[in-house]
């Protein structure tokens, strides 16, 4: 059930802000802006965590990866 006051959650990054992480990516991500780099869901991406098969580290209550973890895992 959604309460008035909070608005439902998206689990994508909006089109033209995915494409910009695409060209140019930050040095350290989000989980979001991570899955949008791959292109893949942050659901799959989760799991890859859980699989040992992508780095991360936390911030408090937030997952970062850096762009050198991921292009490790991409094979660049």
């Amino acid at each position: 059930m959604i309460t008035p006051n909070r608005a439902p959650k998206n689990y994508r990054l909006p089109p033209e802000k995915a494409e910009r992480i695409r060209l140019s990516p930050p040095p350290v991500m989000t989980l979001m802006e991570s899955a949008a780099f791959l292109t893949c869901s942050p659901r799959k991406l989760r799991e890859l965590i859980a699989l040992n098969k992508v780095r991360c580290t936390r911030i408090g209550p937030r997952i970062v990866i850096r762009r050198e973890w991921l292009e490790s895992f991409l094979g660049n």
